[in-house]
């Protein structure tokens, strides 16, 4: 067995071209099944295929879109109240002069949603209007997380945000890939002189042994404490993250909650300062 301490990594997407949308998705999904092993240049497009054709729309969500629409262009005003509706979409406007008349004022609506909405309410052909996002758009943000699964339930509580989870159903750590052993959350209070390891351990090998008796990940997975290590992707606005931090960077939060949370929250700080200043 291997006793680790929770981290985290801020993995916001970086390129907003269609492609960029589909490989953020496939980056994020395969975490649940730590797959990333069979990440290629090209293999985001099957993959996120296959998600839509077997209607797991949840990693969809973390494909960040960002869109334009002009008030001029009826083109692209033809869908504008779907995405004001939608709970997972914000929009912006601005008003600017139009080129073609200085005495003209047109509405730019800086559109920022994810690719699940764009799919489930067949928008594909809004996707001509992707862009790079600008001051105006509202930012989205995915965070990657190794920690507790005890603390990860509470964390998967914030609806706000968007979350893919290590799957304990269909990861079976008796493989190589695993180092054929349980990986477990070392507690952030003193665990000297207690019996602490010794209880993993037996649940390790519980674990193994419905292996080895024919139960599958699915079944053996009951004998799994909390402390075992999981990963969690998180992505969502500013807003949804700050109500996060709130919480569970909070005097009466879970200490391992807080463990995690306070690093966080001063990255996620730092992180969109920088932005706000640039």
């Amino acid at each position: 067995m291997k006793l680790i301490k929770q981290s985290f990594e801020f993995i916001n997407q970086t390129d907003f071209s269609l492609v960029g949308i589909k490989k953020h998705i496939e980056r994020c999904a395969r975490v649940s099944y730590k797959s990333e092993n069979k990440i290629t240049d090209t293999s985001y497009e099957k993959f996120v295929n296959m998600l839509e054709s077997r209607g797991h729309d949840r990693p969809l969500e973390f494909g960040t879109v960002y869109l334009t629409l002009r008030g001029d262009d009826t083109d692209a005003l033809r869908n504008i109240f779907i995405y004001a509706e939608n709970p997972w979409t914000k929009i912006r406007k601005q008003v600017i002069k139009a080129e073609y008349d200085p005495n003209i004022r047109v509405v730019l609506n800086y559109v920022t949603t994810n690719y699940r909405v764009i799919v489930e309410n067949h928008l594909e052909e809004d996707l001509k209007y992707l862009c790079e996002p600008t001051e105006y758009h509202y930012k989205r943000y995915t965070a990657h997380m190794i920690l507790d699964r005890g603390v990860m339930d509470e964390f998967r509580t914030h609806v706000g945000l968007s979350h893919l989870a290590e799957s304990t159903r269909y990861c079976n750590y008796s493989k190589d890939k695993f180092g054929n052993e349980l990986t477990f959350i070392q507690p952030c209070w003193d665990i000297r002189g207690s019996n602490y390891i010794d209880f993993l351990q037996h649940a390790e090998w519980g674990y193994f042994r419905m292996l080895k008796n024919g139960w599958t990940p699915q079944q053996a997975r009951s004998v799994l404490p909390l402390g075992i290590k999981s990963e969690l992707i998180s992505c969502g606005f500013k807003d949804a993250w700050e109500n996060f931090f709130k919480r569970r960077d909070a005097p009466d939060a879970h200490p391992m909650a807080q463990e995690i949370a306070n690093p966080m929250h001063k990255e996620f700080f730092k992180l969109t300062k920088a932005e706000w200043l640039s």
